[in-house]
């Protein structure tokens, strides 16, 4: 089903008129090429995509609902079969990543904020401290020391798949994916290991560029330098450069450009490299049984 409403945003979305973005010369990125096909054939329904901040040319992805509580980590050309279990984690139904840097390190977020029939009365991010693999690392491991933020909406269940961190302030921000202007929420920090925090509803959100929506919300990153936004959908790619002291929000309410893409069979996850100097996209196996590919845009 999720297929078939893929292929029929495709064809509203060539029957309209295309924008016509016009972004500054830095935030020129090429035309995606093929990274790689993905080695660890368990990775068949990625979601979440983030770039390590200790493991130089290696990102973290993890599988959608159902799967079991891990995240992977590949290098940057899709190869790597190393797995890291949150010891006392569930995926109920995983669908982003994010990560931050502290004093003391970098931690991994892995937002459990999909609901895809709007049931749930709560949801939950899990923070670990990222690891870092050397030569005697194992294929399985377990992460310990999990944190759990659990969090509700002011105004009833959402389905969500964009995770955002601002790097200065440590605040999250989630967006909503299915409206046609999403709401934008913020779990202020710092977040609540114990207690089930109540996200603060921020503002609603439109895509549009020309007479385009930005139909399902599948992801978002944020630069390592916090001074880029990457949100996705299906079938498009937006980008924001923010201002001197510019909030998420603010920068959100502004109009984005439109960076190159090309649809994959079931495309959700998107992030920066590390250095900023492109950005990843994953896609899903799909039904006809394509496997998973990583792709990469290189700023030009």
């Amino acid at each position: 089903m999720k297929k078939l409403l893929i292929l029929l945003l495709m064809a509203l979305l060539a029957c309209e008129k295309k924008p016509n973005p016009t972004p500054s010369v830095s935030d020129n990125f090429d035309n995606p090429t093929d990274a790689g096909l993905l080695e660890n054939k368990t990775i068949d329904e990625a979601s979440g995509l983030i770039a390590s901040q200790k493991n130089k040319d290696y990102l973290w992805t993890h599988n959608d609902s159902g799967d079991e509580n891990r995240i992977f980590l590949i290098d940057k050309n899709g190869k790597g079969l190393f797995q890291f279990n949150l010891e006392g984690a569930t995926n109920r139904d995983w669908e982003a990543m994010a990560i931050a840097t502290f004093t003391e390190g970098s931690y991994l977020y892995i937002g459990e904020i999909g609901d895809n029939n709007a049931q749930y009365e709560d949801y939950a991010i899990y923070r670990v401290a990222e690891p870092t693999i050397t030569g005697s690392t194992q294929a399985v491991n377990t992460l310990s020391n999990v944190q759990k933020i659990t969090f509700k909406y002011p105004d009833g269940a959402k389905d969500a798949e964009c995770m955002l961190i601002d790097q200065q302030s440590k605040d999250i921000y989630i967006l909503s994916k299915r409206e046609k202007n999403q709401r934008l929420y913020r779990l202020a920090y710092p977040q609540s290991f114990t207690q089930t925090m109540t996200a603060e509803f921020v503002e609603e959100v439109s895509f549009s560029l020309g007479t385009n929506q930005a139909f399902y919300i599948t992801d978002g990153s944020i630069s390592a330098d916090n001074q880029e936004i990457l949100i996705k959908n299906y079938l498009q790619v937006f980008h924001w450069r923010r201002q001197s002291n510019e909030s998420i929000p603010s920068a959100l309410k502004r109009a984005a450009s439109l960076l190159p893409y090309t649809a994959e069979p079931q495309g959700e996850g998107i992030c920066f490299s590390s250095d900023g100097s492109s950005f990843f996209t994953i896609s899903e196996e799909s039904d006809n049984k394509i496997p998973v590919h990583l792709y990469q845009s290189k700023r030009k």
